[in-house]
């Protein structure tokens, strides 16, 4: 099947871009995969999901933000304790770093620790989102989206029914951007511009939360710069947070379908590669589609499930165009196949990373099972 054309974004045009380094924070956690999508599908009813944070620098601001913290390492002394319990029982989690130790590190001598940050951005208020903001500069500021104060505060212990402590928002200044900071409409969503230079744009996508956030980071500009190629457009990387828990939620799709055939298939055990789409899609797919999602959502995981809905269908319009890479919140599938920090992703598009990770979660599933499970249910039949 041909591709729809990918919709306009209209994205004004700038000549400032950030850098974007995922910061992997160490932070791993494995849940039923029934928890977070439906249905579950041959060989992938559990999945492993890493946390990430973001860091954006725009230098010419002189600024320096992190988008999400990732977890914290003392979740189970720190956070209330009906929330302790929630997460030992659907997800254990286990945590090497905070963020703040990875950076005071510096690794790459970037020069940027937490003393450097201005802000941290919450995609929204969940555990394994928050970190601890206790180790940042008092100065650094947390930025959260429309309606988030009314709807998660007072926090624990005045409202004991709160997975958010009251210190972490009582140690830092809380800027919440209301409904009127988001000025622009970037594709089908709410825009704000963050630097004011068109360099990093904070996203309104609620659903998942009420205000939560999503991002797009201008990481090339007209083709300019060591990271680009010559005479492109100016690539983008688009931050999701958790406007999707896994890619299968929000691929295919009618602007992407699936191929005809998928290089460098990662299931070792399929034994070949490429992989034939039409496998993927006969023998996985529970609609047997090339153009809609294999999963869709399980709406326990979503505040308000419509507007989920809303912000995933956004979402997809980012990931059609060839000059955005969509990074969401737990995609496993980025891990050896990105550079992470201390290194950037600014050269994803010269270094063809959008084809590599694309259908990289195709390689979870079973195609064999699938078939098996096909023609026990046709009688034999594939």
């Amino acid at each position: 099947m041909a591709p729809v054309p990918a919709p306009e974004l209209g994205i004004p045009d700038s000549s400032s871009t950030v850098d974007v380094r995922i910061i992997d924070t160490t932070g791993y956690g494995k849940v039923a995969a029934d928890m977070m999508f439906t249905p579950p599908l041959p060989g992938h009813e559990t999945f492993v999901f890493p946390s990430y944070s973001i860091l954006i620098s725009n230098h010419e601001k002189g600024k320096h933000v992190l988008f999400d913290l990732g977890m914290r390492k003392d979740w189970e002394t720190f956070l209330p304790a009906p929330t302790v319990g929630f997460v030992k029982q659907i997800m254990p989690f286990s945590v090497a770093s905070n963020v703040d130790e990875i950076l005071d590190a510096d690794a790459g001598n970037l020069g940027i620790t937490t003393k450097s940050i201005s802000a941290v951005i919450w995609s929204h208020h969940h555990f394994d989102h928050r970190g601890d903001l206790s180790r940042f500069d008092p100065s650094t500021e947390l930025i959260v989206g429309p309606g988030f104060m009314r709807a998660y505060t007072p926090a624990y212990p005045t409202n004991p029914e709160s997975s958010i402590q009251e210190s972490e928002l009582a140690s830092h200044p809380v800027r919440e951007l209301d409904d009127a900071a988001f000025t622009l409409q970037l594709g089908p969503v709410p825009a704000h511009d963050f630097f004011g230079d068109g360099s990093f744009y904070i996203l309104s996508t609620p659903g998942h939360t009420v205000g939560h956030l999503a991002a797009l980071a201008r990481v090339t500009s007209n083709g300019n710069g060591s990271d680009s190629d010559a005479g492109q457009n100016p690539s983008f990387i688009f931050l999701g947070g958790d406007c999707a828990h896994y890619p299968g939620i929000f691929r295919p799709t009618t602007y992407k379908p699936l191929p005809q055939q998928i290089p460098e298939f990662p299931r070792s055990a399929f034994g070949t590669s490429p992989c034939p789409g039409i496998w993927l899609q006969n023998y996985i797919h529970p609609q047997k589609s090339a153009t809609e999602p294999f999963l869709k959502p399980n709406p326990r995981v979503n505040e308000i499930p419509e507007k989920a809905m809303h912000s995933l269908s956004a979402m997809q319009e980012f990931d059609a165009s060839p000059d955005v890479l969509v990074c969401i919140a737990h995609d496993g599938g980025l891990l050896g196949n990105v550079d992470f920090y201390p290194e950037r992703l600014n050269g994803w598009r010269k270094k063809g990373v959008k084809n590599k990770v694309h259908w990289n979660f195709c390689g979870d599933f079973d195609v064999h099972a699938g078939k098996e499970k096909v023609e026990a249910d046709n009688g034999g039949n594939a």
